[in-house]
């Protein structure tokens, strides 16, 4: 029987990725004003950070349509294949419920298993791509489900923002609302626990911020699998890199641009890690 891996944008798996591993992706949509794009499709990473820096307007995303889902799943099981779809934390997006809704539609023609990742962009991306990695290498469907299952405990992200702002405009900074009183100029830091933001510290300075991200994956035990994050500055990535290859062989490092979902609720300058514990 075969296994296919469905996940959203919002995990921020590059088109290449996808390809490779046969990664099925539903964009959300992200909107400026009147003009809607889905996200990875219509607009990339880097036209939207530009877009969002030139705009008057703050955007807006939303979740794939249930009927969105509902395509992808009919298309992906003509061939009897079963399902496993992992998706953006129920906590931030309805996208988890809309592919429950979905899988409820299809029930007569597809078995469609629907995962809340608990995470946000690689933190998704991670267990997405460890999924579709087994499916490749022959494992069953309940296998499959079970690794799944097991990498949402397993999973880790530490990010920084140059500012709150985009996360509270945007209604998504759940407990870290704390730091919205940090002076200018302190980088407020936040940790995804249980599928929410909560705080987790601040720095003075960008390069003290990519100490802490460095500091927090090395205090880590058994890293199975690391990513690097970034919205608009590619070259900071390489300093966090080097660092990281101390402990992490940085070939081996995952690093990904931040999508439209997470550049509309983080803003230019943000930067994170994710992990996958052994």
């Amino acid at each position: 029987m075969t296994v296919k891996i469905v996940t959203d944008s919002a995990a921020d798996i590059s088109s290449e990725t996808a390809k490779r591993l046969g990664i099925s992706i539903v964009p959300l949509t992200v909107s400026f004003g009147t003009e809607l794009y889905r996200d990875g499709i219509d607009l990339t990473s880097d036209e939207f950070f530009h877009k969002l820096s030139h705009s008057k307007e703050l955007p807006k995303t939303a979740h794939p349509s249930v009927a969105s889902f509902v395509d992808t799943y009919r298309s992906l099981a003509r061939d009897g294949a079963k399902i496993i779809s992992i998706h953006l934390s129920r906590k931030l997006s309805g996208t988890y419920q809309a592919a429950i809704l979905a899988r409820d539609e299809v029930a007569d023609d597809c078995h469609v298993e629907v995962v809340d990742s608990g995470s946000v962009s690689m933190g998704i991306g991670l267990n997405v791509i460890s999924a579709a990695r087994a499916v490749q290498d022959g494992a069953a469907f309940n296998e499959v489900l079970e690794l799944v299952n097991r990498n949402v405990a397993q999973s880790r992200l530490v990010a920084f923002f140059q500012t709150l702002e985009y996360l509270h405009k945007g209604g998504r900074i759940g407990k870290a609302k704390t730091l919205m009183g940090a002076v200018l100029r302190v980088k407020p830091m936040i940790i995804i626990i249980d599928g929410e933001v909560h705080p987790f510290g601040m720095a003075r300075t960008r390069a003290g911020a990519i100490k802490k991200l460095y500091e927090f994956a090395k205090s880590l035990p058994r890293i199975r699998e690391l990513s690097v994050m970034y919205g608009t500055d590619l070259k900071e990535i390489d300093a966090l890199l080097e660092m990281l290859d101390s402990f992490f062989p940085k070939q081996h490092i995952h690093v990904a641009q931040g999508g439209t979902t997470l550049g509309t609720h983080t803003g230019p300058g943000t930067m994170a890690i994710a992990a996958l514990l052994a």
